[in-house]
Formats: structure tokens, sequence, C-alpha cells
């Protein structure tokens, strides 16, 4: 693995430690064209997350997404209120990795080869 390698792979898990990016990033990648509206976006985060609505919509618009966007994962149009993915390798990979450490399957076979 190159530097590069690293550098890329060390970004993605900065990106997917806050579990509100990687719910930013689950709900795009499961919505129609890969796009959502702010609105829509923050109340399934909050929804996810169990968090407040109003202070999510604050730190997803002025931290979380400027984050996504600057990292070229997700595309956020702040005059359209829209943001939207399109499917970027890596970090799918390490979503895919999310969910099946989530899964009950994961913690049935963990927990026999203790």
């Amino acid at each position: 693995m190159t530097v590069d390698d690293e550098d890329e792979l060390d970004t993605a898990f900065e990106l997917l430690a806050d579990r509100r990016r990687r719910a930013v990033v689950e709900f795009l990648r499961a919505a129609p064209r890969g796009a959502l509206e702010l609105p829509a976006l923050v109340d399934a985060v909050a929804t996810e997350c169990e968090a407040d609505p109003d202070a999510l919509a604050s730190s997803l618009h002025h931290r979380h997404l400027p984050k996504l966007d600057d990292a070229g994962v997700v595309e956020f149009d702040r005059e359209e209120g829209v943001v939207s993915y399109d499917s970027h390798p890596l970090v799918e990979r390490c979503l895919d990795v999310a969910q099946s450490y989530r899964s009950d399957q994961w913690m049935h076979r963990s927990s026999k080869s203790d």
C-alpha cells in the first residue's frame, strides 16, 4: 500500500468516525438518485442518531456536510439545499464493514470464537 493509499484510508476513517456523518452517507446511498433535500436528511439523521433536529441541522450545515463535501464524498449545494452522493468505493467498503459489525450475525460469530 502506498503512502497515498494510506492517506486516503486515514481520511475515510476520519470522515466515518462520526456516526452523524456515517448516517448521512448511509441515507444518501439509499436515497433515490443518491440525493436528499437538507430538511429530509436532517430528519432522517436526527431519528437515527436520536438527536435534536434543530441542533443537528446546525452541526450538519456548518461542520459535517462541509467536511464530507471538501473530501469529495458528498456534494452539498447550499443554495438549493440538496445533498447528493455518488458512490465512493473506499467509503462504501468502510460502511459495509460497519454494517457487518452491527449485524447480529457478526456478533454471533464473534462470540463463538472467544
